[in-house]
């Protein structure tokens, strides 16, 4: 699956037929699956799924010759859920990254702004047009107004559809939608989280019938993904073909439209990693359609029996806003990033997928109400919209603190109360070592102070959240205000209130007089309503 899993259930298709059901952790760079009682399998030369063991090195894992489901297990010493060691994991992931060839465009666009923030100048001026204050990366610019993207649909002479274009339609775009059990349309999530600043819509093509029967483009022998490209040309030539006016869809100042999301009919056959498992990532070759417009990024996933929000709204969010994945892009046997507390990571519910973290939000400017924190005040955050606390060092490192509850789009939290989050948007939420040097970019300050997120023991529990149990942050708490570097950040939170909708957060001392954002001065303030910077 192009967005991350995380103990899902999946059933998958042996040679003569047979299925297996494994539980699976991962994502499309790196995977791990088990049989329900915790052993550990890999799929075979022979495409049958097999018992599997661990090299002599540790950094790979091979084959027994003994078939899921056959007699012979209990005769094999295996233990139970066997990993390849964290050094190898980041190596596999590293060579799928490379052997998927063109990144994304939203990949580029953030790496463009962030080597532009790394020129600023050190002296105070600030370039024109660069962002002030927390949260200039990412995105580089705010993701606000009106987008439109791009759905093809595609059946196949051996699959044809079964789910009809105005349900995707409706999936897409209709107000308030209720289909299949999701909570709302991809335009209504988007619209809620961004507290209505962004309104995000797709054009739905007509279904597109491929050349090719399915099994042409689910050929396993084949390198991962060069058929799923080879069928989004096919369906793209079509539209062209067919006079489709591209001119209306959203693109970035490079002239890349921004989102394109596949879906083709039929349930997945694949094995993890192979023909047209569901993915996202960028054409090898760019596609140039009229007026100077081009596409590079995709997602491509199945329409099985139904269609979900949590995989389609998480994709978009990269494509349309430039948001970074929040967790360890080798996490088989690592870090879990900040596990369901944000879309950009494992994101919850696949039909309510829980809210883009604070951080993001802010980033692309959908704050409604930013107050900075000093000493000695008491500040109200609100639940169920975008209200902020925020604590800033400078552009790059800051406290960022949000009030989540257990209802509406984030009904399948772990937790309820005020989320501490720690940004330095120079980190990587591959990097759990929790040093200076090493880093997520995102971090959650668990109240428990037990790092479960950081130490893979879970995607979040009832005790992560400030206000139930833990209600005081500071220089001498576990886990502590400091800075990464280990310096003292000045932020003393010596009371939050209790869980609810509206919970107040208490500072104890008379704070900085003044912060640097972006090279300027500005004035601490108490209170600011409505300001995002």
């Amino acid at each position: 699956m192009a967005s991350p899993f995380d103990g899902e259930i999946f059933t998958f298709v042996n040679p003569d037929g047979s299925q297996v059901t494994l539980r699976g952790w991962g994502n499309q760079f790196e995977a791990v699956f088990e049989t329900l009682e915790g052993y550990t399998v890999v799929h075979a030369d022979d495409g049958y799924y097999q018992y599997a063991k661990l090299s002599g090195d540790g950094e790979t894992l091979v084959p027994t010759g003994t078939r899921v489901g056959e007699e012979g297990r209990e005769a094999l010493p295996l233990p139970k859920h066997v990993r390849v060691t964290r050094e190898a994991a980041r190596a596999h992931t590293e060579r799928a990254q490379a052997a998927m060839g063109s990144v994304p465009r939203w990949m580029e666009r953030r790496r463009e702004d962030r080597a532009r923030r790394a020129a600023e100048p050190p002296d105070g001026v600030t370039p024109q047009g660069a962002p002030e204050g927390p949260g200039g990366a990412p995105p580089s610019a705010a993701t606000t107004g009106d987008y439109l993207g791009l759905v093809l649909l595609i059946d196949f002479s051996d699959f044809p559809q079964t789910i009809s274009r105005q349900q995707v339609d409706d999936f897409c775009n209709k107000p308030g939608y209720s289909g299949f059990g999701n909570n709302g349309s991809a335009f209504d999530y988007f619209r809620d989280v961004s507290d209505g600043k962004l309104r995000y819509k797709n054009h739905v093509a007509a279904y597109f019938r491929a050349a090719r029967p399915r099994t042409y483009y689910t050929d396993r022998t084949i390198k991962y993904g060069t058929r799923a490209q080879e069928l989004i040309r096919e369906a793209l030539d079509g539209l062209v073909a067919s006079g489709f006016n591209f001119s209306g869809l959203t693109a970035d100042s490079g002239g890349f439209i921004q989102a394109l999301s596949v879906f083709y009919a039929g349930v997945r056959s694949n094995a993890w990693s192979e023909g047209l498992w569901p993915h996202a990532w960028g054409l090898a070759n760019t596609y140039s359609v009229d007026g100077g417009r081009r596409f590079r990024d995709y997602q491509i996933t199945d329409l099985g029996d139904e269609l979900t929000l949590r995989t389609f709204c998480h994709e978009n969010g990269h494509m349309v806003c430039d948001f970074p994945d929040l967790y360890d892009y080798d996490k088989v046997n690592v870090g879990n990033g900040i596990g369901h507390y944000s879309l950009m990571c494992f994101g919850g519910s696949n039909k309510n997928p829980t809210q883009v973290d604070a951080y993001l939000k802010h980033a692309a400017g959908w704050a409604s109400r930013v107050t900075t924190l000093a000493g000695g005040m008491t500040a109200t955050v609100e639940a169920g919209k975008n209200d902020f606390l925020i604590h800033p060092r400078n552009a790059s490192e800051y406290f960022i603190l949000e009030n989540r509850q257990q209802s509406g789009r984030d009904a399948a939290l772990p937790a309820a109360g005020v989320a501490i989050w720690h940004v330095d948007v120079n980190g990587d939420n591959s990097h759990e070592q929790m040093t200076p040097t090493e880093h997520y970019e995102c971090s959650l300050e668990q109240a428990d102070n037990r790092f479960d997120l950081e130490r893979r023991v879970n995607a979040g529990d009832a005790e992560d959240l400030y206000g139930r149990a833990a209600v005081a942050f500071g220089a001498a708490t576990g886990p502590n205000s400091n800075w990464w570097d280990g310096s003292a950040s000045g932020l003393e939170i010596e009371q939050i209130s209790a869980v609810s909708a509206s919970m107040t957060v208490h500072t104890r001392g008379a704070g900085p007089a003044e912060v640097v954002y972006g090279g300027k001065d500005i004035a601490l303030v108490r209170q600011t309503p409505g300001w995002a910077s």
